[in-house]
């Protein structure tokens, strides 16, 4: 399946620069564009999506949890397992804000955020890559030291 949206995001991708080629003088979105050019951009969008897993795992320096990422919106939980424990099993919420709605544009895509590991093994640095926005998101088992802090440029 992912070879198949792999190809036909490419198939996809030489047919628009194709094009571009052959219309060099073509108007900016919303200067005369047509209805074949909307549904062009929307199919290419939606392969991306596609493409792009909806769901992320980080593996924590924690042998018993993980980090998932929702990417289309930057949301976090913390994940624990257990080989024996059940009431040691669960998730528990980092953040719970649609970061790409609050900071950025309503658009939201699988792949948009991304979350990279720190030196610490409690942290994480979380990145719109629309945007350009980070945050410092951190896990922990005590609720107030759970949560993410945005990080502004100076």
């Amino acid at each position: 399946m992912k070879r198949f949206l792999l190809l036909a995001s490419c198939l996809l991708l030489s047919f628009s620069v194709y094009s571009q080629n052959f219309f060099p003088n073509r108007p900016v979105k919303g200067e005369g564009w047509t209805q074949k050019d909307s549904l062009q951009m929307h199919l290419l969008n939606r392969v991306n999506q596609k493409a792009a897993p909806g769901y992320k795992l980080y593996k924590t320096d924690n042998m018993w949890t993980f980090i998932r990422l929702e990417t289309a919106t930057g949301r976090l939980w913390q994940v624990h397992y257990s080989v024996g424990n059940e009431n040691q099993r669960g998730t528990l919420s980092i953040n719970d804000t649609n970061l790409g709605a609050v900071y950025g544009s309503m658009d939201n895509y699988s792949g948009r955020f991304e979350l990279y590991k720190t030196d610490n093994m409690y942290n994480f640095i979380l990145l719109d890559t629309e945007s350009g926005n980070v945050w410092q998101a951190q896990w922990s088992y005590d609720a107030d030291k759970r949560g993410i802090v945005k990080i502004y440029e100076f």
